[in-house]
């Protein structure tokens, strides 16, 4: 009853001597521009998954996301994202531009964000830039603190 009719469009990739016209299903939505189907999956906000740095991988670059971005390993470069948790285990030497983030670990480099948590144990060592801040108990901070208006 709410079902879309499927059309069968060629898939030319699949072309081969012994199968020479095989057809694959395709909605009707789906027709047009596929890089506006894409684009639209992607930017639509609904599902966004975690990034996740696994214990023992270390990760060297720039990394971007709009979503969660968890460290429990090693990143060394650049970080822009909507959150940012170090774990435990985890160590940032970056440059990070985040919404919030969220220090269980270690971090070393420059960091701006607007709300930022250091829990117990947990360093941060560079030039932060925030505009909340909470520290419990035994968090660390070295190098230089301002507080964004």
């Amino acid at each position: 009853m709410f079902i879309k009719k499927l059309k069968a469009v060629p898939d030319l990739s699949l072309l081969d001597d012994a199968h020479p016209s095989r057809t694959v299903p395709i909605s009707e939505s789906m027709e047009g521009n596929r890089d506006d189907v894409a684009q639209s999956a992607h930017f639509s906000g609904a599902a966004l998954k975690p990034s996740i740095i696994s214990e023992g991988f270390e990760f060297i670059g720039e990394i971007k996301s709009s979503g969660y971005i968890t460290v429990d390993g090693i990143v060394r470069g650049g970080i822009t994202g909507g959150s940012v948790r170090i774990d435990k285990n985890g160590f940032i030497d970056a440059d990070v531009k985040c919404s919030d983030m969220n220090i269980r670990g270690q971090f070393s480099g420059k960091l701006d964000c607007k709300d930022l948590t250091i829990v117990a144990g947990a360093v941060a060592d560079g030039d932060i830039s925030v505009q909340t801040i909470t520290i419990q108990r035994g968090g660390i901070i070295k190098g230089e603190l301002k507080k964004k208006s």
